[in-house]
């Protein structure tokens, strides 16, 4: 192969975005998280078999006596999406009671110790809105031409949407409560939706004096309300990653799967 077809071959991947998700799997893999790409899940709204670009996870089983008595698991369905213009998080600082996330995320789970909202702080701690101590509202693509469809909106939608299609296809049935974890152990499965940024992420607000602060940051937590017929949760939890940190937000997911085993193993008395 010629110099020249592969300069032009390298071009194509980058326009095309291939290369970006070629970085964001390199990243997953260097923190031994297993990954797939181009998996299908259903567009119920739709009726049809769509791609999300990758599902990534990673697993933090416990043992004890040589028996695994926490299964968790931490599933994260990513649209990647690179982007010249800089993409503007409408900054929102909610109230102490909403600055956190727990159960409102898409979460299996069978036989925990204990009633859920026992192990609500251990999930609340290292949740994306608390590490950063605000939310993102909504998303405003820099330089977009009015005409021009909005990526972001698209791209958040597929990820909630593949989430909760293996949510509804592998939902865990049986006993909710467990006594004895020796014997029936606990599993659990967080399900999030992520969209991973290969550009330039900002967060606009207003300032005290009417004037607009605008910050570079690397990540944002979104409560975000969509309802079909088919997709009746009031809203869903999603994360926007830049690829610059991904890395740090991976790390933040990993420090919230030993905070939940360790409440659990706590609640559980082992």
């Amino acid at each position: 192969m010629n110099k020249e077809l592969m300069d032009r071959l390298k071009k194509d991947l980058e326009k095309s975005g291939l290369a970006s998700e070629l970085k964001v799997r390199r990243i997953f893999q260097e923190r031994k998280w297993s990954i797939s790409g181009g998996a299908a899940y259903l567009d119920k709204d739709e009726g049809k078999s769509r791609e999300i670009d990758i599902v990534a996870h990673h697993g933090a089983s416990i043992k004890r006596r040589d028996k695994t008595v926490i299964y968790n698991g931490f599933r994260i369905y990513a649209e990647v999406k690179k982007s010249e213009k800089p993409w503007v998080v409408f900054k929102h600082y909610p109230s102490k009671h909403f600055d956190s996330c727990a159960w409102n995320n898409i979460i299996d789970y069978i036989n925990l110790p204990c009633k859920p909202l026992h192990l609500a702080k251990s999930l609340q701690k290292h949740s994306l809105i608390k590490a950063n101590g605000w939310e993102g509202t909504g998303i405003h693509e820099a330089f977009k031409k009015p005409d021009q469809p909005s990526r972001w909106y698209g791209a958040f939608l597929s990820a909630i949407k593949s989430a909760t299609d293996y949510h509804e296809e592998y939902e865990t049935e049986g006993e909710k409560e467990s006594n004895d974890l020796y014997q029936n152990p606990t599993e659990i499965t967080f399900n999030q939706p992520v969209v991973i940024l290969d550009g330039v992420l900002v967060t606009a607000e207003l300032t005290s004096d009417n004037d607009i602060l605008i910050e570079a940051v690397n990540t944002a937590a979104f409560k975000f309300e969509y309802k079909t017929e088919h997709y009746n949760r009031s809203s869903y939890r999603v994360d926007v990653v830049t690829i610059n940190g991904l890395q740090e937000y991976l790390e933040l997911v990993e420090k919230r799967q030993a905070s939940l085993n360790k409440a659990i193993l706590d609640n559980a008395g082992i």
